[in-house]
């Protein structure tokens, strides 16, 4: 009798260690998914400010472009 019981009470711990394994492993996973989101919505907030510079950089550098070779320009023009 006593040895079924510590049977049992084996069998008992053994499920509640189960279910807090389950529990901590569902709790991880939720956090893990949360991160992951995090992650990508700072990612693409980067990227979006990214192609923003970027847009930025190509429309000012035109000007400084045209005014570089157009003063080059002069210069071979006036020597």
């Amino acid at each position: 009798m006593k040895i079924e019981l510590d049977q049992v009470k084996q069998q008992l711990m053994f499920t509640d260690q189960e279910k807090q394994l389950m529990e901590t492993t569902t709790e991880f996973t939720k956090k893990d998914t949360q991160t992951k989101s995090i992650i990508s919505e700072t990612s693409n907030k980067i990227d979006a400010e990214i192609a923003s510079l970027k847009t930025l950089m190509d429309t000012d550098t035109t000007p400084k472009l045209d005014y570089l070779s157009h003063t080059e320009l002069l210069k071979y023009h006036l020597t």
